[in-house]
């Protein structure tokens, strides 16, 4: 059985609440542009899962409402027909959001019945897999939602989640609070509806290396329902130091990474679901799994990795806390020094991409591509020069991978809970160990196609994936 949820911009949540519930008390209406992330099998349940974003609101005018009051609206649908024209040209999905102000918190008879011949309408325009998203807002806010497939079928939407810098959970299933003794303190802390968006939280995170493993220790440990897990890399000698739960058996057997975070999740006894990915992020294996997320913090230090999740957060709408840390042996006046950088980095819609940041190199990440996919040809340049090599290994300490890890973690505490305030988020932060002080460094002032314009913001699925040529 397919399942459906929905991805928003607060901003986007705040003008249809606006639009939708006025202070005259009767009925609005308003047209929402979508993108679609059709997902084959969810990770976790390994069904269909199908996931809209809005990509812009469009309100329906006083003058195209035919009649409306406080329990119906009527408006003409020729705006309708044209708003499909853009759709079918942008290769988004049209929607509809209304309002029953007093209530039900519920979709009417004659919802359903208005609702099936706008659908009939779209897959008649823009064909049979022209879908028709719903939005239904009372005056406690946004109460329902549901997918039309067809005239005569819909999904009901699971739950809405908000990204910018706050990010919300609206369920629409009805379900209890989160009874388990182990996060009680935490409930003290961060509240009951912390903990219950944590159970849902499908939290992905890439490379379970020197951040990723500390990282995944603390997530599991806060709650975390599901957690996917993406790492090619199996466990080496020099991966004792910081590496959480292995073990020199795990070294001397070329363990998988992704095989003892799973092992050290399922000790805890939490109850957190668990996949895992032995292979690159790149692969159309793991495509549908990075679509499914509502979080993923990137552990990864190559370049080509950090350039697909860099894309993905705002292709898809799915926030991407991007971990990063230098440590630096250094001569002083004959003095041996350790200079220690670590970094946190949301990408979202509004905060610069990596690429503006100057974190990802995009000559590095095409020489990484072709390494993987060519390594003949790799190897052919790096003799000639036309590529790096790999260099020497960079110093790991665990107390500083640790650190980086509880900063990225922090960070999104921030964005579902606000305890630093609701101006409190920060986007990029970095922490100057060796000074003991942080610093929020800026971008680029003219930002890139990526993360500058809203024409990808929540486009989804399109050809090539992410726009990636290869």
């Amino acid at each position: 059985m397919m399942t459906a949820d929905l991805i928003l911009r607060e901003h986007h949540l705040s003008t249809l609440q606006a639009e939708l519930l006025r202070a005259d008390g009767t009925e609005h209406a308003a047209y929402v542009i979508f993108g679609i992330s059709r997902i084959g099998a969810d990770p976790f349940t390994h069904k269909p899962r199908l996931r809209v974003m809005v990509k812009d609101v469009l309100a329906v005018n006083d003058n195209e409402i035919k009649s409306s009051d406080h329990q119906h609206i009527s408006w003409s649908t020729e705006r309708f027909v044209q708003l499909l024209a853009r759709a079918e040209r942008e290769g988004l999905q049209l929607g509809i959001a209304h309002s029953h102000p007093a209530g039900p918190k519920r979709f009417s008879a004659q919802d359903d019945a208005n609702e099936a011949e706008l659908v009939r309408l779209s897959q008649n325009r823009n064909g049979a897999d022209a879908i028709l998203p719903s939005l239904l807002f009372t005056g406690d806010g946004f109460a329902a939602g549901r997918v039309w497939l067809s005239p005569t079928s819909f999904i009901n939407l699971g739950s809405a989640r908000t990204v910018s810098s706050s990010w919300r959970t609206i369920s629409f299933d009805q379900e209890g609070s989160v009874d388990n003794r182990a996060l009680a303190r935490q409930e003290l802390a961060l509240g009951p509806e912390f903990n219950q968006a944590m159970r849902h939280l499908r939290v992905g995170v890439v490379g379970a290396g020197g951040t990723g493993s500390p990282l995944l220790q603390q997530i599991a440990r806060m709650g975390a329902g599901y957690i996917a897990i993406f790492d090619p890399d199996h466990v080496e000698h020099s991966n004792l130091n910081r590496l959480y739960g292995a073990t020199m058996m795990d070294a001397d057997q070329g363990s998988k990474k992704v095989d003892v975070a799973r092992r050290e999740i399922d000790r805890m006894g939490l109850g957190t679901r668990v996949a895992t990915f032995d292979t690159w992020i790149g692969g159309t294996g793991c495509r549908d799994a990075l679509k499914s997320m509502d979080l993923i913090f990137g552990c990864t230090d190559d370049h080509d990795g950090r350039s697909l999740l860099n894309r993905l957060a705002y292709y898809y709408l799915i926030p991407v806390i991007d971990l990063g840390l230098a440590l630096r042996v250094t001569e002083r006046h004959g003095l041996t020094c350790l200079e220690a950088d670590g970094r946190a980095t949301v990408l979202e819609p509004g905060c610069a991409c990596l690429l503006c940041r100057r974190v990802v190199d995009a000559g590095v990440a095409a020489e990484e591509a072709l390494r993987r996919n060519d390594p003949v040809e790799y190897e052919r340049r790096k003799v000639e020069a036309y590529v790096r090599g790999e260099g020497n290994p960079s110093p790991a300490v665990i107390s500083f991978t640790t650190s980086v890890a509880t900063m990225a973690v922090e960070e999104m505490i921030q964005r579902m809970n606000q305890f630093r305030g609701v101006d409190g988020a920060i986007a990029n932060r970095v922490r100057k160990f060796n000074m003991a002080e942080d610093f929020r460094p800026g971008a680029k002032k003219e930002p890139c196609r990526v993360c500058g314009s809203d024409r990808v913001y929540g486009i989804g699925d399109v050809q090539p994936f992410l726009g990636r040529a290869g």
